[in-house]
């Protein structure tokens, strides 16, 4: 395995980067990813705009990319003059939407690179990337049925603005661009693969590979926190509306929420109009002082309420020895054991959280025995070393079949 793979000498790693200041996993993931293959001496190419363009750009450039969703002749040419230049041995995608477009598939394809595709989300079955409608698990869109993405306004809640996404799906799936371009695909769960498999995507072309998580702050001791953490994203699919409600019974607990997003003001006003004196919002943090705070923290909880792919938090909760309550759906279901490494509720049921969080509060011997349990599973599963393995076996085999091919 060694000798294969010091002959993967150049990475082309490409990402588009969301909004400044908005938590988002995959970012996180694509830059430690990107450092763990430096690290083992790869030379990695890498090609990540950032929405800031976007959100910064004039009028006539917002709505050049928003009419380039579909297809990007920017993204296009830009791929093809990379590879010409380096000619990488593989490229690796992680996040196209929506400045690159699905046109970079086919500069690589057209390049002859192989192509691996991690799946962070399910955009390209759902436009709205969550599988959810009005706060419910929605599938309709999974097997090509895009319309409903526009009927439905799942995007932004606008039609107008679900149109070019719903465009971009249903034209691509008509041209079969994700089947057919793409060499393999990295779920991160088993739960995530068969759902991909089940919509058509050859089994045989996707592969297992978690998220991983540095070890940077665990001292070998069990630190039982003053307060209980949520650290991501403060959007609908998150299930924090639950969160709120549990907390008007938990009046003892403290509870602090780390994260931006488009329900944020929201949920304060919530809160205030509940008037719960025990949740604090901190708004964005810098990566560092998120893990300082989760560190600080008793156990976390994960609420959401949407087929999450994975949940980056709760292997950095696991790598610092701290216990997870989490909705029991999607991949929460995979990654935290009940009464094990951590606890589960029903999703969207405030009583069932709250009895959860009081049960994990005031037991406080069961609460470090999970805490113990939580890290022997990051140590197992969820360090650099066994994740780097992983990849670089998906990479081996991509470049034997593509060996093959030629």
């Amino acid at each position: 395995m060694c000798e294969r793979i010091k002959k993967i000498n150049k990475i082309l790693v490409i990402h588009n980067f969301h909004r400044s200041g908005s938590p988002s996993g995959d970012d996180l993931v694509f830059k430690k990813e990107t450092e763990l293959l430096e690290k083992y001496g790869h030379k990695v190419i890498k090609y990540n705009p950032s929405n800031d363009e976007f959100y910064n750009g004039t009028v006539k450039r917002k709505m050049s990319i928003i009419l380039q969703i579909p297809w990007s002749f920017v993204s296009y040419y830009k791929i093809k003059q990379i590879c010409k230049t380096e000619n990488p041995d593989i490229a690796h995608v992680h996040n196209f939407f929506p400045l690159l477009s699905p046109s970079i598939y086919y500069a690589l394809y057209s390049a002859r690179i192989p192509i691996v595709q991690t799946l962070h989300d399910y955009r390209i079955l759902c436009p709205n990337s969550f599988f959810l409608k009005k706060n419910s698990i929605c599938t309709l869109c999974k097997n090509g049925a895009f319309y409903n993405c526009i009927k439905n306004k799942c995007f932004n809640d606008s039609r107008i603005q679900s149109i070019p996404i719903a465009l971009m799906d249903g034209w691509h799936n008509m041209m079969a661009t994700f089947k057919r371009k793409i060499d393999a695909y990295i779920c991160l769960t088993s739960l995530q693969k068969e759902i991909f498999v089940d919509a058509g995507f050859g089994e045989e072309k996707v592969f297992i590979k978690p998220n991983f998580v540095e070890d940077d702050f665990y001292t070998g001791e069990y630190r039982n926190g003053d307060y209980v953490v949520f650290i991501g994203r403060l959007g609908t699919e998150k299930g924090l509306e639950t969160v709120i409600d549990a907390w008007g019974s938990l009046p003892d607990v403290p509870l602090k929420i780390v994260g931006v997003g488009p329900q944020e003001d929201k949920y304060k006003d919530a809160v205030i109009y509940k008037n719960i004196k025990n949740i604090e919002f901190l708004g964005f943090r810098p990566h560092q002082e998120c893990m300082e705070i989760l560190d600080g923290a008793r156990f976390l909880i994960m609420p959401s309420i949407w087929l999450e792919t994975f949940g980056l938090s709760i292997i950095e909760a696991f790598s610092h020895a701290k216990p997870i309550i989490a909705s029991n759906c999607g991949s929460m279901t995979e990654l935290v054991k009940d009464r094990d490494t951590g606890l589960f509720f029903e999703p969207k049921n405030s009583c069932d959280l709250a009895n959860k969080v009081r049960w994990l509060w005031q037991n406080n011997e069961q609460c470090i025995q999970m805490a113990k349990n939580a890290r022997r599973e990051y140590e197992e599963k969820y360090t650099p070393k066994i994740n780097y393995e992983i990849l670089m076996g998906i990479y081996e085999i991509v470049l034997k079949k593509s060996e093959t091919k030629s």
